[in-house]
């Protein structure tokens, strides 16, 4: 595998190890000493891969049949999970290689050394798991926990789905800072979003629901099919509303979803006279880097650029990608000078780190600010204040920051101009 050969040294370790312990692990831990296979766990361990295919083919069906490369999951954890309670865990292995091996081959196209450590991840995940569902101080003397376990049994359930939750995440967590942040973009980016963990929290619970269902009562599983079917509508809603709000070159936020959040947060900031600010930035003479590097080059190019302006800002910023190679930021709380100085810094970090591109790239700024206790003003009029500071900076020689404040706010117009914008100012 070439993109696992390309990887930093310590991820490769750490998936080399990982990979083939996971499978020791899940024999070492198994309840069976020396594993007996029996055929009504091996019906069983079938009817888990089962209802895995049933599971994705319900995902294709919700998504036209059309394939979506990255997505949180496709439940595929609730599967080990439902096994550690109704199987030993040298089931584990198989089954989850085959749940992983028919999901990639319905179209999941994750780097493959990154899909092979993810299941083994799960199956980590599983075999630790698998203790706390069997601990000796648990039900009937390690008994897997049924419908009559009653309080005990939840919570030794809820325990040993928690597990799974921490191990899981936390292996993935282990990945994306051994690898290199441009090739971890999205691992990192859904470890980051809460949503993520409430989600795969309820996908793990689900598959805990269909282990203890299992086990007591084997039919009424089949109820479940529609849950999964509203797990994976569910699932499929995320990635949805990031294609509605966010651009997909940089993960930032889409202009019209920047301006309805900045509104919403510039009323606030009125009503208490807080001061704000907008800084526009755009990329230096981007058309011809795009013709000597190629429009993958260039994206390359807007891609760096995203992650300098989005490590350079505060949590609070609110950052978008107004179009092509211009940025738009708003500041809450921030004056001029402070608002002025952290454009400083992110022209000065765009010129020092863009040495990694195959042509050093510089960024133009331009900032308008709206002090405290001023009469409240639109946000479309200091758009048209930044955007006339960055069309100085241009005029100016490029790579520069230009400042503009709320003091001359008339004379501008009440409305950013967004058509022929690149035939009035300079690349």
């Amino acid at each position: 595998m070439r993109e696992f050969a390309a990887a930093p040294v310590p991820v490769r370790a750490w998936v080399s190890v990982a990979v083939p312990l996971a499978v020791i692990l899940s024999l070492l831990l198994s309840s069976s000493p020396s594993p007996v296979i029996r055929s009504a766990d091996v019906i069983t361990a079938l009817a888990l891969i089962a209802g895995s295919v049933v599971n994705v083919e319900l995902g294709r069906l919700l998504e036209g049949g059309r394939v979506a490369q990255q997505r949180p999951h496709k439940a595929l954890s609730a599967w080990p999970m439902a096994a550690i309670i109704l199987l030993p865990s040298f089931y584990l292995a198989p089954i989850v290689a085959l749940v992983y091996l028919h999901a990639r081959w319905r179209g999941v196209r994750v780097t493959l050394w990154k899909w092979i450590a993810s299941a083994s991840f799960l199956i980590w995940a599983g075999a630790i798991a698998g203790l706390v569902v069997r601990s000796d101080g648990g039900i009937d003397g390690g008994q897997p926990p049924t419908l009559t376990s009653g309080l005990a049994g939840l919570l030794i359930v809820l325990a040993a789905a928690a597990t799974f939750l921490a191990v899981e995440t936390g292996m993935l967590g282990v990945t994306a800072l051994l690898n290199t942040p441009e090739d971890e973009v999205w691992l990192r980016r859904t470890l980051a979003d809460p949503a993520f963990y409430l989600m795969e929290a309820g996908v793990i619970t689900l598959g805990a629901i269909t282990g203890v269902l299992g086990a007591s009562a084997p039919w009424f599983v089949l109820l479940l099919v529609p849950a999964y079917g509203f797990l994976q509508q569910s699932v499929l809603h995320r990635p949805l509303q990031e294609q509605a709000t966010h651009d997909p070159k940089t993960g930032l936020l889409h202009f019209n979803a920047w301006q309805r959040l900045a509104a919403e947060e510039i009323g606030r900031l009125n009503a208490v006279g807080r001061p704000w600010a907008v800084l526009f930035t755009d990329i230096d003479d981007f058309r011809t880097y795009n013709q000597r590097h190629g429009h993958l080059g260039g994206d390359r190019a807007l891609e760096l650029v995203a992650r300098i302006i989005t490590a350079q800002m505060r949590r609070q910023d609110l950052i978008a990608r107004f179009g092509g190679e211009e940025f738009c930021v708003l500041l809450p709380n921030t004056a001029a000078e402070p608002a002025e100085l952290m454009a400083e810094r992110l022209r000065a970090a765009v010129r020092a780190e863009s040495s990694v591109l195959p042509e050093r790239i510089t960024v133009s700024v331009g900032v308008a600010t709206v002090e405290s206790g001023n009469t409240p003003i639109e946000l479309a009029v200091v758009l048209a204040l930044a955007d006339q500071a960055l069309y100085q900076a241009k005029l100016d020689g490029r790579d520069r920051v230009r400042l503009r404040r709320q003091s001359i706010v008339l004379r501008l117009p009440t409305e950013p101009e967004n058509e022929g914008r690149s035939d009035r100012r300079p690349a």
